[in-house]
């Protein structure tokens, strides 16, 4: 419970004075957030776009791509993604010290 606060925190910091972030990038790492926890906070940790978007209340695959490409893009996180469709993508969390560096 510990790691979810602070990777909370860090997020919350970094896009305190992020014009960029919208509510949907808030929403879409919540959900990454949710997920990391489920995998003991183990990184990088495996993502489902299917699961990610409906969590996350986000109905088109263009708009899932350009959020989770703009989270990794503004070092919100670090996206792996995977072109196989026998294996999945991965995430990581940044941390609040490399969130600030971007």
């Amino acid at each position: 419970m510990e790691q979810i606060k602070k990777a909370l925190e860090d997020f919350m910091a970094g896009i305190d004075k992020d014009p960029r972030i919208s509510l949907s990038h808030i929403g879409l790492f919540s959900v990454l957030l949710h997920v990391r926890e489920e995998f003991e906070g183990k990184e990088p940790f495996p993502i489902r776009r299917d699961e990610l978007m409906k969590s996350a209340k986000i109905s088109s695959t263009a708009t899932y791509f350009k959020i989770i490409r703009q989270l990794h893009e503004y070092g919100y996180i670090h996206y792996l993604p995977t072109f196989n469709r026998m294996s999945q993508s991965k995430v990581s969390l940044s941390s609040k010290e490399e969130t600030v560096q971007n």
